[in-house]
């Protein structure tokens, strides 16, 4: 039972912090831009939202209550990247306007697709005989492990450019962090049609 749990947390973990699965990584990328490090509430708030979106989608999955055509995932998936860095430009010309329900709603649904894809990949890692709750419960800590990871990462990262290029501002990294996000997204999307 825990060597299963342990398996599946490997591959959850492997799975998000594969660069070949850069779509994920990418959407990731785009939600934890827009936050500093003085905001970090806000963004475990939103990272939360990704969470239980591809967590119920993953559960319903797995069981087969509820399913979609992988091409259409694959598909949608680029789609809520694009999506996620354009509101990304939006909020920095109008920051005031920002409104974080609304935020947290669209990236629960975005982690909904997610989590379809998250499911297209565990269940052809599933063998018969394993225990299905174990499987999932490893798998979807193995990925939010690595989106914890993946968020830890870039905003230390934007912390350390901002403090070593005073002139540089949040602003401007946020700008050109998405144009490159969407850019990726787009360049995946184009390759799958």
């Amino acid at each position: 039972m825990m060597e299963t749990f342990v398996l599946f947390y490997k591959q959850g973990l492997a799975h998000i912090l594969d660069i070949n699965g850069i779509d994920h990584l990418l959407f990731i990328l785009s939600i934890t831009v827009f936050f500093s490090l003085k905001n970090w509430k806000k963004l475990a708030w939103v990272i939360t939202a990704f969470t239980i979106g591809h967590s119920i989608t993953l559960l319903l999955s797995v069981f087969d209550v509820f399913t979609a055509p992988r091409t259409i995932i694959e598909i949608l998936i680029p789609v809520t990247i694009i999506i996620t860095g354009a509101n990304n430009l939006f909020k920095v010309y109008r920051p005031s306007q920002t409104n974080y329900q609304i935020l947290y709603g669209l990236v629960l649904f975005f982690g909904c697709i997610h989590g379809l894809a998250f499911s297209n990949f565990l269940k052809m890692t599933l063998f018969e005989g394993d225990d299905l709750a174990m499987s999932l419960l490893g798998f979807n800590l193995g990925i939010e492990a690595g989106q914890l990871i993946i968020v830890a990462i870039f905003l230390t990262s934007i912390q350390g450019v901002l403090f070593l290029f005073k002139r540089i501002g949040h602003n401007h990294i946020i700008i050109t962090c998405s144009i490159l996000i969407i850019l990726g997204a787009l360049s995946i999307l184009y390759n799958l049609l």
